[in-house]
């Protein structure tokens, strides 16, 4: 359990400064798409700036889902969780967890072979200017990892009855 703990603590490091950098890149596609805007209005368009955002918004993308889902701030639907008791509710999230550690798991086993193509066969957008795509699937593979972590360690915790310390407001989107 104590293992559990420390493993979540990581995490909870780890997720911030993800959910860090995903803040700066946003911020960076937000200037590139400004200067896309304003060299086209001028006459001087620059090739290859709205490719750019694109990767680095799957990168932002993610990069953050590990962070939703310690949160538990993903968007949900939730048919049965609140009629359940307590105790069929803790075995319906074991099973949800392992069905996500399942599919996840799967999501980043094809990652890791597609970064390996796109980083030997030289994957580029085709345009003007040469833009590789082998970061943008490197970070997707990269946050797909800790994704599978983090549900792991959720699962865990779901398990064991661990209660998080610091719980924020829960802003989960229920439908």
């Amino acid at each position: 359990m104590e293992t559990v703990k420390k493993l979540d603590k990581i995490l909870k490091f780890t997720n911030r400064r993800l959910a860090e950098l995903c803040g700066i890149m946003l911020f960076v596609i937000m200037i590139l798409l400004l200067i896309n805007v304003f060299s086209r209005e001028f006459g001087y368009p620059i090739d290859g700036l709205s490719n750019i955002s694109v990767l680095i918004l799957i990168s932002v993308v993610y990069l953050g889902l590990s962070t939703t889902e310690e949160t538990n701030q993903h968007a949900a639907v939730e048919l049965l969780e609140h009629k359940l008791n307590i105790k069929n509710r803790k075995i319906l999230m074991i099973v949800i967890h392992i069905i996500k550690l399942i599919a996840i798991g799967i999501f980043a086993y094809a990652a890791i072979g597609n970064f390996g193509f796109s980083l030997e066969s030289g994957e580029a957008f085709t345009d003007v200017v040469y833009i590789p795509m082998w970061p943008s699937k490197l970070a997707l593979l990269l946050g797909l990892i800790v994704f599978e972590i983090q549900i792991a360690v959720n699962l865990l915790k779901t398990i064991f009855n661990i209660q998080d310390d610091d719980d924020g407001p829960d802003l989960t989107a229920n439908i």
